[in-house]
């Protein structure tokens, strides 16, 4: 844990080539994603493992790098010969979604480009479906189960946007 204060503090993030100018050039790649990717790959690679990028931490990003980018024109964005497009795994096999391209939630976004739309509205489908299943579970007298008819997409947010936006959503009471 030290080790790792040691490198965010030190700050060898070098844009656009990530952190020791290797790791993090993607989406989130100065956060989290990147300095794990670090930590683990040229730090300790000797406790590394790859994780299915779909199923964990799945963004519904474009699997390939954009065709006018002029280093990697339509190349895999993660260096593999063919690449495997998130954006068509069946959701239920998916462990863990980052909510970049989809956004969050509770911004109560319901429309999303035309490769993103299918995965995005299943994603947000189910972050929604447990927020009514912890709702339900409430006992303290904060339950809210809104009616789903009149709602903003109840198909999508289970009654807990009322418009689009973030303007729109109903928030967890604490």
């Amino acid at each position: 844990f030290e080790e790792y204060i040691d490198i965010i503090l030190e700050g060898n993030y070098v844009e656009g080539q990530g952190w020791g100018g290797k790791y993090g050039y993607f989406f989130g790649g100065m956060q989290i994603q990147g300095i794990c990717a670090y930590f683990y790959k040229e730090k300790h690679p000797e406790f590394a493992i790859e994780l299915n990028r779909c199923e964990i931490n799945s963004m519904a990003d474009n699997p390939n790098f954009n065709a006018n980018d002029k280093q990697k024109p339509n190349l895999c964005r993660d260096g593999r010969e063919k690449c495997e497009d998130c954006r068509e795994m069946d959701v239920s096999k998916i462990l863990s979604a980052h909510f970049t391209i989809c956004q969050k939630p509770w911004n109560c976004v319901s429309h999303w480009d035309l490769h993103s739309t299918k995965i995005c509205s299943q994603l947000h489908s189910e972050w929604f479906r447990i927020r009514r299943d912890f709702e339900e579970s409430r006992r303290d007298g904060s339950r809210q189960t809104p009616e789903m008819g009149g709602s903003h997409r109840p198909e999508i947010h289970f009654g807990y946007c009322i418009s689009s936006g973030q303007r729109g959503y109903i928030p967890i009471k604490v």
